[in-house]
């Protein structure tokens, strides 16, 4: 207990007790020294939580006494602890303390055609987007729990197409705008299938996140500018929609309730079909500090306000600890609250246990008490998120392993190694459906835009493994998302975004020539002489520009030539900031995944151990498997590495590489034939030879026998060996 007592008070310091300790996630040690600092006299001590699902453990295990939560973090409170742990108080905008939620999901209706719920039927309906609360998830769920839409369910399609079939039923012509499914061929097939609900979009045949029909004022610019008959939004918009839009008769628009009424747009009565709540506190229900907490969380939102007349920017902390980033108030719920009021009262519970068809749950088949652990805790982390369909979680029984539970059909899923992948295939023909990546959301460094070491071969690689989606021709948009910063020289000059929309990410770790920057300010169009420009007057233009990128410009990748290392390390340069850099600490990043020594640039891309995968077998129908490309590939990209909801990437419990390595950043989509494609043919080649030695025959299952493997692995690609050995990619690590 002694020892338990030391970690949890990790940031604390001397010997003092604490009144109220705060679970804190990310980076805690770094936030918590600044919160002392401009807080020294409150009496409140920071908890490391690994993510928030951790930090509601620690609250509900009296490691803590409170923790900031989100709506979907008091769902899981109600699931896991509903009676144990209370919502105690509100964090709210100064400029909004006195609404009840964070917004109103309402509908904003042409009076001359929607008159009553039933007129919905047929209407021309504009969302904010797929998957957004106020747009998406508060109508489809309250609409189906009133009968207006019903689900037809069938066993031959995915839950997703449920929903969407559902719709497209319901609704004549809609604008739901954004990607239905991760994957993109699956996403264009249902926007083909069910282009009615995108016939209402600036841009149908595009229906993405990005149209001007998207968002809460885009919902209302399809109600107004296209004729629209409901507007699905929140309620704020609405009043600052109209008031730009003067010459637009409001009175000839009206809030639609759910019991069918249609009020006035000004109205003070309530209307809304569902409230989004504002961040709240957790603490557990039977707390005798609960006073304490309170007035110590109001103390804590007064020391981050700046001083008067020095703006509105808060102190830094505040966004980690308190949750925001403008002015805001704390408000005391009292008495505190149940998890199940909280939600149910503002008729968000819904969104989350909402009808829909019978489900049949992805198994997901792991081989440890911890991994174990790790499922079931995802499993409740994506039910709070809504990403369907189910996950279960199943453990082999001696002597099956899981590769034998997937192949039985007693499993759908696994996640395996390299070596794993091909024991799958080759004893039971099991496939890969997704796989691990590293390089998301890692900065990076190009020797400029539109060159081939630095530009076009890294889009190619990325295209290739479908870590970018294929089909899009704005590739410096894509790699603005891939990557977190970059630096690619050239970026924003007008020959290479001539219509200004390259995202300014891609300059954000460029220095011009200021030599001496060590993080590459934020792009702001270049203040410093040479920012991001396509010539040597940036620092970080060219093969050396863009490895000088990597060692002091914070980059953790850096596409180069595969002798720029070695020009540039161990003595071999005169350059000042190269003095005391060894090629060993740096390594080949190969196609794909896996690493090499620097000086084996010509057999890199050769033998590596491919990314961990996640495999299916031949007993799961298409169906089955389209959902667990959407149920995995959802988890990835609302998990991703860095956001502190759950750590899916990354060490569980202290322990590391759980389910998936703890290196991984996401899962990326494989398409059908990924087992030739996605993976490095001469690894495989290796333990195919490896297997043969055995005189036992491999049995052939599966859409792809051991023999068409091989023979697939004999002739590989010229042309890819001659671009990874003229472009290789260099990765700093730790040696």
């Amino acid at each position: 207990m002694l020892l338990q007592g030391i970690g949890l008070l990790i940031f604390l310091t001397g010997s003092r007790v604490y009144g109220v300790r705060v679970c804190v996630t990310g980076d805690a040690g770094a936030v918590c020294d600044s919160l002392r600092a401009d807080a020294a006299d409150l009496d409140i001590a920071c908890v490391p939580g690994a993510d928030r699902y951790d930090c509601l453990r620690r609250v509900a295990e009296k490691e803590a006494d409170v923790m900031r939560a989100d709506a979907e973090d008091v769902y899981l409170a109600r699931e896991l602890y509903d009676t144990q742990v209370h919502v105690i108080a509100e964090t709210r905008t100064a400029e909004e303390q006195n609404e009840p939620g964070r917004y109103d999901g309402v509908a904003i209706v042409r009076r001359s055609t929607i008159k009553s719920l039933e007129d919905l039927r047929g209407s021309k309906s504009c969302h904010t987007g797929y998957g957004r609360t106020a747009g998406w998830s508060i109508p489809f769920a309250h609409l189906l729990e009133l009968g207006q839409i019903q689900l037809n369910c069938q066993s031959d399609i995915t839950v997703v197409e449920h929903d969407l079939k559902a719709a497209s039923s319901y609704f004549g012509l809609a604008c739901i705008p954004g990607r239905w499914v991760p994957d993109d061929k699956t996403n264009a097939r249902l926007k083909a299938e069910y282009n009615n609900l995108c016939t209402m979009c600036g841009d149908p045949g595009r229906c993405d996140d990005q149209d001007v029909h998207a968002g809460y004022e885009g919902a209302l610019r399809c109600l107004v500018d296209s004729h629209g008959d409901v507007a699905w939004t929140k309620r704020s918009a609405v009043s600052k929609f109209f008031k730009k839009r003067t010459s637009v008769a409001t009175s000839d628009y009206g809030l639609l309730c759910p019991d069918g009424r249609v009020l006035d747009i000004d109205t003070t009565e309530q209307c809304r079909w569902a409230t989004r709540p504002w961040t709240s506190w957790l603490t557990r229900s039977n707390a005798d500090n609960q006073k304490d907490i309170t007035v110590a969380l109001t103390k804590l939102m007064e020391s981050a306000a700046p001083p008067l007349n020095e703006g509105t920017t808060l102190k830094p902390w505040a966004k980690y600890i308190l949750g925001t980033e403008v002015p805001s108030v704390i408000h005391t719920l009292s008495p505190p609250v149940t998890p199940f009021k909280f939600l149910n009262e503002a008729g968000y519970d819904t969104t989350i246990d909402r009808l829909g068809c019978p489900e049949k749950p992805v198994r997901l088949c792991v081989d440890s008490r911890m991994g174990r652990d790790k499922c079931q805790a995802l499993q409740q982390v994506l039910k709070s998120r809504r990403i369907r369909p189910t996950l279960d979680c199943v453990v082999p029984i001696p002597p099956d392993d899981c590769l034998a539970m997937v192949a039985a059909g007693n499993a759908d899923i696994t996640a395996v190694d390299g070596g794993d992948t091909f024991r799958g295939h080759a004893e039971y023909g099991i496939y890969p459906v997704v796989a691990e990546s590293q390089l998301h959301g890692k900065k990076s460094c190009h020797t400029g835009i539109d060159k081939t070491a630095g530009w076009k071969i890294p889009v190619v690689t990325l295209l290739e493994a479908g870590l970018i989606p294929a089909g899009n021709c704005d590739f410096a948009g894509e790699l603005g998302k891939f990557f977190s910063q970059s630096c690619a020289p050239g970026a924003k000059d007008s020959n290479y975004d001539p219509q200004g929309t390259n995202p300014d990410s891609l300059c954000e770790l460029c220095i011009g020539n200021d030599v001496k920057g060590v993080s590459g300010p934020t792009y702001a169009g270049g203040n410093l002489e040479g920012k991001c420009k396509r010539s040597h007057i940036e620092a970080f233009y060219g093969y050396t520009g863009a490895f000088r990128c990597l060692v002091q410009g914070g980059g953790d990748v850096a596409f180069v030539k595969h002798t720029t290392v070695a020009e540039n390390t161990n003595g071999n340069s005169n350059a000042s900031w190269t003095q005391g850099l060894r090629a060993l600490d740096f390594k080949l990043l190969c196609k794909g995944s896996g690493a090499s020594d620097v000086a084996d640039y010509n057999t890199c891309h050769l033998a590596r151990v491919p990314a961990h995968k996640v495999v299916t077998g031949i007993k799961s129908n298409p169906v089955m498997v389209e959902e667990i490309r959407i149920l995995l590939l959802r988890a990835s990209q609302q998990l991703p590495k860095g956001q502190d909801v759950f750590t899916m990437f990354g060490p569980y419990q202290g322990r590391p590489d759980v389910i998936f390595k703890d290196s991984a950043t996401e899962l990326v989509n494989l398409p059908e034939d990924a087992f030739h494609k996605s993976i490095d043919d001469t690894y495989y080649r290796a333990l195919s030879e490896l297997s043969t030695c055995s005189p036992k025959d491999t049995p052939q299952r599966g859409p792809y026998s051991p023999q068409t493997y091989n023979e697939a692995a004999a002739t590989p690609s010229l042309h890819y060996l001659l671009t990874v050995t003229s472009a290789a990619i260099t990765w700093a690590v730790a040696q």
